[in-house]
């Protein structure tokens, strides 16, 4: 069963003039895909993870700047790719990405590229704050 027609059973039951069907589809559609700090995209061709810190208004639309973390490189341990990266413009500023979670073992790798000065050092020079990132980890 489609979710238009789970939709329509129950706007068949309200009493009064009910919006249509895909009126509401595309509002839960919009409130799915907003982008708020602390959410987690994957690149698709690159696999490369991106977690949004913080919204920057620009004439052009919304950008939106974050860190990004290469969890599965050729070789060695797990890195901090971009202390500091800004995406386009809002509506193209996840095209090719997919969103997802960060799992446990990938939340643990990050506490531990925190502690090393090396990644500190490249994070101040960036602009991150090290308190953002922990605070969007949990």
């Amino acid at each position: 069963m489609k979710l238009q027609d789970i939709l329509k059973d129950v706007l068949d039951d309200e009493i009064g003039e009910p919006q249509s069907v895909e009126v509401i589809v595309t509002e839960l559609k919009e409130a799915e895909e907003k982008i708020s700090p602390g959410d987690v995209y994957v690149d698709k061709r690159t696999r490369e993870t991106f977690l949004v810190l913080t919204p920057l208004t620009t004439k052009f639309g919304t950008k939106w700047e974050g860190v990004e973390f290469d969890f599965n490189p050729r070789y060695g341990e797990p890195f901090i790719s971009a202390g500091l990266s800004t995406t386009v413009a809002e509506p193209k500023a996840f095209e090719g990405y997919k969103k997802s979670k960060l799992t446990g073992k990938q939340k643990k790798a990050i506490q531990k590229m925190l502690k090393d000065p090396e990644n500190l050092d490249q994070l101040d020079r960036a602009g991150s704050s090290v308190r953002d990132i922990e605070r969007y980890i949990r």
